[in-house]
């Protein structure tokens, strides 16, 4: 039974996308839908080597001689899920329900970001009505994650000198300039021993979480810090020894759970209790849903003592979100995520996302978080940078966007930075002359299970897109 109202074309194209699993490092089977959707449409394709498709259409009577325009945006999506949902992001479609308006999935990220932007694309590309100049739809893959696609596309197979970006998550804001980034991987063997004491399972819950880059300045409580945090009082007053720690999905977004082993006296229990108490209290605005429960678990084997509080002191003392705002133009400059901590193989693993508006910020803090983690006996990489997408003073496209919109609504299109990444800066590198300007309906709690797209923005934006592209 469908959900969504099919009647309209990029509704029907989005109910669809979600029947398909398509995380980051998952994006075969949407990547041959694409190709498929092509060739039943009668229109040239291109599915390149990392599974980016390129879908070409011609233009319409009388744009013949316009420059091509490319349509862009990206067909993974972030999987994250509640603790208590069980779903299987490698084989079940997403559960829809519209609630007030708006569309969610049951307990599950929605991949609005950027399932809305693929859906408004193939919308276009199906519509023989419009009147557009020649199109080139790009779709890339690992957006969440990597950038792969941005990375390895080869821009021969694109003409165009104009992009539209269909990545954002505001509809009467369009994004100037964006911020570059790398992910900082720290790692430590450590050794196990025999268990002697009573053992807890301490879980951390409720937070909001959240987009490391769209939330990151609001202060929110990162799951793995406050874990840390608890961890930490209760080491330095009675001494604990872990024996795991789980947290955090997905690299780039806010942890709302987190969740320890560890072996201590009955005593820790009124230290953790006094803690997660100070810690409500700060986060009683940001994150009004905190709890936190502690309860008897089993550990058979638990860390050496050194190894147990070389980790739990490297996550306590690890700079976590923002780290520099700009008062001039009112976003974050840099900032730093402690997207994810586990433990396996006997290894202690942490992972944090770091963004910058200039490639020093980049590589100041991930020199400060190796500097840390060595001072703790942790080795450490970075990986997966892309480049920061730097402001262009001169943009006829982003002038068009903002009378084609004034005259729509009646109102001023937005111009903002943004501190999140898009692939907008490795297109920029790639093809100089690009003019680029991006768009897209109003998501909110993107990254995260309560992720909710407004049904009635998804109708105004794509008709901004349809008359947008017969404006150029």
């Amino acid at each position: 039974m469908n959900v969504l109202d099919h009647s309209k074309a990029y509704q029907k194209f989005f109910e669809e996308l979600t029947r398909i699993p398509h995380g980051s490092g998952n994006e075969k089977a949407i990547s041959d839908h694409l190709v498929a959707f092509a060739k039943a449409h009668g229109l040239r394709s291109v599915q390149d080597q990392v599974n980016n498709v390129i879908i070409y259409k011609d233009a319409t009577s009388g744009y013949e001689d316009k420059d091509a325009v490319i349509l862009q945006a990206h067909i993974d999506m972030v999987n994250e899920k509640n603790a208590d949902v069980e779903h299987d992001f490698e084989k079940d479609p997403l559960k829809l329900e519209i609630v007030d308006g708006y569309l969610r999935a049951k307990g599950t990220t929605l991949g609005g970001d950027d399932g809305a932007g693929v859906a408004m694309i193939m919308a276009v590309l199906a519509d023989q009505t419009l009147a557009h100049p020649a199109i080139e739809a790009l779709f890339t893959v690992d957006e969440e994650s990597t950038m792969i696609g941005a990375f390895s596309l080869d821009p021969s197979l694109l003409r165009g000198t104009r992009l539209i970006n269909i990545d954002a998550e505001e509809e009467d804001t369009t994004n100037t300039c964006s911020a570059g980034g790398e992910d900082v991987f720290l790692q430590k063997q450590v050794r196990f021993e025999q268990n002697t004491k009573p053992a807890y399972l301490l879980e951390v819950k409720g937070l909001l979480g959240g987009h490391s880059g769209a939330e990151i300045h609001k202060g929110r409580g990162n799951a793995n810090k406050v874990l840390g945090r608890l961890l930490h009082a209760a080491n330095e007053a009675k001494g604990i020894r872990l024996a795991n720690w789980q947290g955090g999905l997905k690299i780039n977004a806010i942890p709302r759970e987190a969740q320890a082993v560890f072996a201590a006296a009955e005593e820790v229990k009124d230290v953790i209790l006094d803690e997660a108490n100070k810690i409500r209290k700060e986060l009683e605005f940001t994150d009004p849903g905190f709890t936190w429960e502690l309860k008897e678990a089993t550990a058979e084997k638990v860390m050496e003592q050194g190894d147990s509080d070389a980790a739990i002191r490297l996550l306590y003392v690890l700079p976590c979100g923002m780290r520099q705002f700009s008062e001039k133009i009112g976003v974050t400059q840099a900032s730093e995520n402690t997207g994810i901590i586990s433990v396996a193989d006997d290894t202690v693993r942490i992972e944090t996302s770091t963004r910058g508006a200039l490639d020093s910020y980049v590589k100041d803090m991930k020199s400060e978080l190796l500097t840390i983690a060595a001072a703790f006996g942790f080795n450490g990489s970075g990986d997966n940078w892309y480049p920061a997408w730097d402001y262009m003073e001169v943009s006829p496209l982003r002038d068009t966007m903002a009378e084609v919109y004034a005259q729509m609504h009646g109102s001023p299109l937005k111009m903002e930075a943004i501190h999140g990444g898009l692939e907008c800066g490795i297109f920029k590198e790639k093809m100089p002359a690009l003019d680029i300007v991006t768009m897209g309906p109003n998501l909110y709690d993107v990254h995260t299970p309560d992720e909710k797209l407004d049904l009635a923005s998804f109708d105004r934006t794509y008709a901004f897109l349809c008359r947008l592209i017969a404006a150029l």
